[in-house]
Protein backbone atom coordinates (compact mmCIF):
# COMPACT_ATOMS: atom_id res chain seq x y z
CA UNK A 1 0.00 0.00 0.00
CA UNK A 2 1.01 3.87 -0.50
CA UNK A 3 0.60 4.18 3.47
CA UNK A 4 3.68 2.22 3.92
CA UNK A 5 6.16 3.55 0.74
CA UNK A 6 5.18 6.51 2.32
CA UNK A 7 6.05 5.36 6.15
CA UNK A 8 3.34 6.94 8.09
CA UNK A 9 2.11 5.88 11.38
CA UNK A 10 -0.66 6.53 13.77
CA UNK A 11 -0.15 7.43 17.34
CA UNK A 12 -1.46 8.07 20.41
CA UNK A 13 -0.06 11.34 22.32
CA UNK A 14 0.41 10.58 25.89
CA UNK A 15 2.67 13.94 26.94
CA UNK A 16 3.14 17.00 25.62
CA UNK A 17 5.14 20.16 27.26
CA UNK A 18 6.54 22.42 25.56
CA UNK A 19 8.77 20.84 22.61
CA UNK A 20 8.71 17.37 24.21
CA UNK A 21 5.93 14.86 22.75
CA UNK A 22 5.87 11.17 23.89
CA UNK A 23 3.87 9.22 21.66
CA UNK A 24 2.66 5.50 21.22
CA UNK A 25 2.71 4.19 17.78
CA UNK A 26 -0.78 2.12 17.09
CA UNK A 27 1.68 -0.55 15.21
CA UNK A 28 5.23 -1.94 14.90
CA UNK A 29 7.74 0.07 12.94
CA UNK A 30 9.07 -1.15 9.74
CA UNK A 31 12.73 -1.21 10.69
CA UNK A 32 14.09 -2.73 7.64
CA UNK A 33 12.17 -0.58 5.48
CA UNK A 34 13.53 2.69 7.38
CA UNK A 35 17.35 0.91 7.04
CA UNK A 36 16.51 1.27 2.86
CA UNK A 37 15.21 4.81 3.54
CA UNK A 38 18.59 5.81 4.88
CA UNK A 39 20.77 3.91 3.40
CA UNK A 40 23.75 4.06 5.94
CA UNK A 41 22.68 7.47 6.70
CA UNK A 42 24.00 7.98 10.50
CA UNK A 43 22.54 11.58 11.49
CA UNK A 44 19.17 12.68 13.43
CA UNK A 45 15.97 10.75 12.35
CA UNK A 46 13.13 13.48 11.72
CA UNK A 47 9.38 12.91 12.03
CA UNK A 48 6.52 14.87 10.77
CA UNK A 49 3.89 15.14 13.42
CA UNK A 50 0.40 16.04 12.64
CA UNK A 51 -2.31 16.71 14.90
CA UNK A 52 -5.89 15.24 13.68
CA UNK A 53 -9.34 16.12 14.49
CA UNK A 54 -10.46 12.38 15.66
CA UNK A 55 -14.22 13.19 15.40
CA UNK A 56 -16.00 11.67 12.48
CA UNK A 57 -16.50 13.81 9.42
CA UNK A 58 -19.57 16.50 9.78
CA UNK A 59 -22.33 15.99 7.37
CA UNK A 60 -21.88 19.98 6.47
CA UNK A 61 -18.51 18.95 5.52
CA UNK A 62 -19.59 16.16 3.31
CA UNK A 63 -21.93 19.04 2.02
CA UNK A 64 -19.52 21.13 1.15
CA UNK A 65 -17.34 18.59 -0.82
CA UNK A 66 -20.21 17.50 -2.95
CA UNK A 67 -21.01 21.30 -3.47
CA UNK A 68 -17.37 21.77 -4.72
CA UNK A 69 -17.41 18.25 -6.76
CA UNK A 70 -21.08 19.74 -8.11
CA UNK A 71 -19.34 23.12 -9.26
CA UNK A 72 -16.62 21.42 -11.46
CA UNK A 73 -19.22 19.06 -12.80
CA UNK A 74 -21.32 21.72 -14.29
CA UNK A 75 -18.12 23.12 -15.64
CA UNK A 76 -16.65 19.78 -16.96
CA UNK A 77 -19.31 18.16 -17.45
CA UNK A 78 -17.37 15.11 -16.57
CA UNK A 79 -19.24 12.78 -14.22
CA UNK A 80 -19.64 13.16 -10.31
CA UNK A 81 -18.83 9.97 -9.69
CA UNK A 82 -15.40 9.73 -11.35
CA UNK A 83 -14.63 13.24 -9.96
CA UNK A 84 -14.64 12.16 -6.29
CA UNK A 85 -12.74 8.82 -7.26
CA UNK A 86 -10.26 11.49 -9.06
CA UNK A 87 -10.23 13.18 -5.73
CA UNK A 88 -9.65 10.28 -3.79
CA UNK A 89 -6.62 9.37 -5.33
CA UNK A 90 -5.04 12.75 -5.11
CA UNK A 91 -6.38 12.92 -1.59
CA UNK A 92 -4.65 9.19 -0.64
CA UNK A 93 -1.60 10.24 -2.48
CA UNK A 94 -0.78 13.28 -0.50
CA UNK A 95 -2.14 11.48 3.16
CA UNK A 96 -1.20 7.93 2.57
CA UNK A 97 -4.88 7.19 3.61
CA UNK A 98 -7.95 6.26 2.09
CA UNK A 99 -11.12 8.25 2.39
CA UNK A 100 -14.49 7.84 1.91
CA UNK A 101 -17.73 10.16 2.72
CA UNK A 102 -20.50 7.16 2.71
CA UNK A 103 -22.24 7.15 6.04
CA UNK A 104 -20.30 3.99 7.46
CA UNK A 105 -17.61 5.74 7.09
CA UNK A 106 -14.71 6.50 10.21
CA UNK A 107 -12.99 9.36 8.01
CA UNK A 108 -12.39 11.82 9.95
CA UNK A 109 -12.78 15.72 10.22
CA UNK A 110 -9.02 16.38 9.30
CA UNK A 111 -9.37 14.23 6.67
CA UNK A 112 -12.34 15.70 4.74
CA UNK A 113 -10.70 19.46 5.46
CA UNK A 114 -7.66 17.90 3.83
CA UNK A 115 -10.11 17.39 0.98
CA UNK A 116 -11.83 20.01 0.72
CA UNK A 117 -8.76 21.93 0.38
CA UNK A 118 -7.18 19.57 -2.31
CA UNK A 119 -10.61 20.31 -4.61
CA UNK A 120 -10.21 23.86 -3.87
CA UNK A 121 -6.79 23.66 -5.54
CA UNK A 122 -7.74 22.09 -8.39
CA UNK A 123 -10.64 24.84 -8.64
CA UNK A 124 -8.59 27.84 -8.11
CA UNK A 125 -5.97 26.52 -10.97
CA UNK A 126 -8.65 25.81 -13.54
CA UNK A 127 -10.59 29.18 -12.92
CA UNK A 128 -13.66 27.36 -12.20
CA UNK A 129 -16.14 29.66 -11.21
CA UNK A 130 -17.58 29.34 -7.78
CA UNK A 131 -21.56 29.25 -6.65
CA UNK A 132 -22.79 32.73 -6.13
CA UNK A 133 -22.97 33.31 -2.36
CA UNK A 134 -20.76 30.21 -1.52
CA UNK A 135 -20.60 29.27 2.46
CA UNK A 136 -16.68 28.69 3.25
CA UNK A 137 -16.94 26.16 5.78
CA UNK A 138 -14.87 27.84 8.87
CA UNK A 139 -12.06 25.12 8.53
CA UNK A 140 -11.51 25.51 5.38
CA UNK A 141 -11.78 29.62 4.85
CA UNK A 142 -8.09 30.30 6.11
CA UNK A 143 -7.14 28.33 2.67
CA UNK A 144 -9.32 29.81 0.29
CA UNK A 145 -9.08 33.30 1.25
CA UNK A 146 -5.25 32.64 0.94
CA UNK A 147 -6.18 31.16 -2.60
CA UNK A 148 -8.71 33.77 -3.51
CA UNK A 149 -5.28 36.20 -2.61
CA UNK A 150 -2.37 34.07 -4.68
CA UNK A 151 -5.19 33.79 -7.82
CA UNK A 152 -6.78 37.10 -8.09
CA UNK A 153 -10.07 36.10 -7.11
CA UNK A 154 -12.45 38.02 -5.45
CA UNK A 155 -13.46 36.06 -2.20
CA UNK A 156 -16.99 37.55 -2.20
CA UNK A 157 -17.90 36.93 -6.15
CA UNK A 158 -15.58 35.38 -7.52
CA UNK A 159 -14.02 37.52 -10.06
CA UNK A 160 -10.74 37.45 -11.21
CA UNK A 161 -8.39 40.20 -11.71
CA UNK A 162 -8.91 40.88 -8.25
CA UNK A 163 -6.78 43.55 -6.05
CA UNK A 164 -5.46 42.44 -3.04
CA UNK A 165 -6.37 44.55 -0.04
CA UNK A 166 -4.73 45.31 2.76
CA UNK A 167 -7.22 44.00 4.73
CA UNK A 168 -7.46 45.06 8.55
CA UNK A 169 -5.43 48.11 8.44
CA UNK A 170 -4.63 50.37 5.45
CA UNK A 171 -1.45 51.43 4.31
CA UNK A 172 -2.63 54.87 4.57
CA UNK A 173 0.18 57.84 3.15
CA UNK A 174 3.00 55.45 4.33
CA UNK A 175 5.39 53.97 1.48
CA UNK A 176 4.73 50.23 0.35
CA UNK A 177 8.65 49.98 -0.02
CA UNK A 178 9.43 51.16 3.84
CA UNK A 179 6.65 48.68 5.75
CA UNK A 180 6.77 45.65 7.32
CA UNK A 181 3.92 44.07 5.57
CA UNK A 182 4.03 40.48 7.62
CA UNK A 183 2.50 42.58 9.84
CA UNK A 184 -0.63 43.50 8.17
CA UNK A 185 -3.66 41.20 6.75
CA UNK A 186 -4.82 40.92 2.86
CA UNK A 187 -7.92 40.26 1.10
CA UNK A 188 -8.22 39.67 -2.52
CA UNK A 189 -11.74 41.82 -3.82
CA UNK A 190 -12.68 43.08 -7.30
CA UNK A 191 -13.01 46.79 -8.11
CA UNK A 192 -16.27 47.17 -6.78
CA UNK A 193 -16.12 44.85 -3.48
CA UNK A 194 -13.07 47.22 -2.87
CA UNK A 195 -14.31 50.03 -3.47
CA UNK A 196 -17.32 48.98 -0.97
CA UNK A 197 -15.14 48.43 1.92
CA UNK A 198 -14.20 51.89 1.60
CA UNK A 199 -17.14 53.37 1.58
CA UNK A 200 -19.35 51.44 3.99
CA UNK A 201 -16.31 50.85 6.42
CA UNK A 202 -14.22 47.55 7.68
CA UNK A 203 -16.87 46.53 10.27
CA UNK A 204 -20.22 46.81 8.28
CA UNK A 205 -18.08 45.14 5.33
CA UNK A 206 -16.59 42.53 7.75
CA UNK A 207 -20.19 41.75 8.91
CA UNK A 208 -22.21 41.58 5.53
CA UNK A 209 -19.72 39.42 3.86
CA UNK A 210 -17.85 37.87 6.55
CA UNK A 211 -14.85 38.17 4.68
CA UNK A 212 -11.48 37.32 6.63
CA UNK A 213 -8.37 38.46 6.04
CA UNK A 214 -4.84 36.40 5.70
CA UNK A 215 -1.62 37.09 6.80
CA UNK A 216 1.26 36.32 4.14
CA UNK A 217 4.86 35.74 4.90
CA UNK A 218 7.92 37.63 2.82
CA UNK A 219 8.22 35.20 0.09
CA UNK A 220 4.55 35.66 -1.10
CA UNK A 221 4.57 39.14 -0.36
CA UNK A 222 7.78 39.36 -2.57
CA UNK A 223 5.91 36.63 -5.32
CA UNK A 224 3.20 38.89 -5.70
CA UNK A 225 4.76 41.99 -5.29
CA UNK A 226 2.70 43.82 -2.48
CA UNK A 227 5.77 45.54 -0.98
CA UNK A 228 5.66 47.51 -4.96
Amino acid sequence: MLRHFLDTYSAVLHFFKGNQIKAEINEVVNIDRLRTIYEGYEGDRIVEIRFIDPRRFTVQQRNFIYALIGDIFLYYGQSTEDLKEYFYFLFEGISGRNISLADDSKSTVSDANLLADIILDFIFENNIPFKKGYEILPANQEYYFYKCITKRVCCICGKTGAEIDHFDKALGRRSRKKVDHTEYTFAGLCHGHHAEKHTIGLTAFKAKYHVKGIKLNNETIKKLRIGG
